[in-house]
């Protein structure tokens, strides 16, 4: 492979990455600024498919998930939906697109959010003042209920006894008049809206019959697991070889495992 090619397939992957995750502008900017024109064509229903995973994604961030899931069942229906196999998927998740999993997940996550007491604001904008939510605590008890009743439903006794636990710990909120100050303080951080609207969007990229992440991150997860078993099977760096970066100075005696954060902080 000559320079020329080995670059336009590096940019395809940048391209790819900005595709995935909905950044139409910036993708055709990239396109145009790099040849790649003939790589970019978002036709009118593939713009509006990303437009609503979009609003869909932004919706769980900001906590309006009522909103996210009448979008997810207006335009992305299969992802919810009752199946008796997955959709085949090149990449397997690291979490899981079952429909019960990922509409209990969005249950949990607006019972989370009917808990505040601080509203918690996406993007973060601390000029950005409302009057503080007001739990309605008849009403949390009830969809506290209605959670413990759909976990009961669930096929698999392991899930059962993963998500009665889950519970047990969300429920926790209501025994805090200010559950922001309390040792439950993680369960209403942002990390967790994140943490839902990547589920959801990698199983709305799966009911398309795609990849569920880009071609970067599959390749960046792919270069860690083989330099992470080539670590644990002590295999021994060889002259001249091109190694990971490492946090020791010393020549090691095993080659190093990949770490993405030390290799981006190299080339910064």
């Amino acid at each position: 492979m000559n320079v020329v090619d080995q670059s336009r397939r590096l940019r395809a992957v940048v391209l790819d990455h900005l595709a995935h995750h909905g950044y139409t502008s910036t993708a055709a900017a990239f396109a145009r600024e790099s040849a790649l024109d003939d790589l970019v064509h978002f036709s009118p229903d593939e713009a509006a498919r990303i437009h609503h995973c979009k609003q869909i994604y932004h919706h769980i961030q900001s906590g309006r998930v009522d909103q996210a899931t009448l979008l997810l069942n207006s335009h992305f229906p299969a992802v919810l939906a009752r199946r008796s196999q997955p959709p085949p998927t090149p990449y397997a998740c690291p979490t899981s697109t079952a429909p019960h999993h990922l509409a209990l997940n969005l249950r949990v996550l607006a019972f989370i959010e009917a808990c505040r007491t601080r509203p918690l604001h996406y993007p973060p904008n601390p000029e950005q003042q409302g009057p503080p939510p007001h739990p309605d605590y008849p009403a949390l008890l009830n969809m506290a209920k209605n959670l413990l009743a759909h976990v009961q439903i669930l096929p698999s006794p392991a899930d059962r006894k993963i998500y009665r636990a889950e519970l047990q710990n969300v429920a926790g909120l209501l025994a805090y008049s200010v559950p922001e100050e309390s040792p439950m303080k993680n369960y209403l951080a942002q990390e967790r809206r994140d943490a839902v609207a990547d589920q959801i969007h990698r199983a709305i990229m799966e009911s398309l019959g795609r990849c569920s992440i880009s071609s970067l991150e599959l390749l960046v997860r792919y270069t860690e697991s083989v330099w992470y078993f080539a670590n644990k099977i002590d295999v021994k760096p060889r002259p001249g070889i091109i190694l990971p970066p490492a946090s020791s100075t010393k020549e090691p005696e095993t080659v190093p495992i990949f770490d993405l954060g030390l290799f981006l902080d190299q080339k910064t």
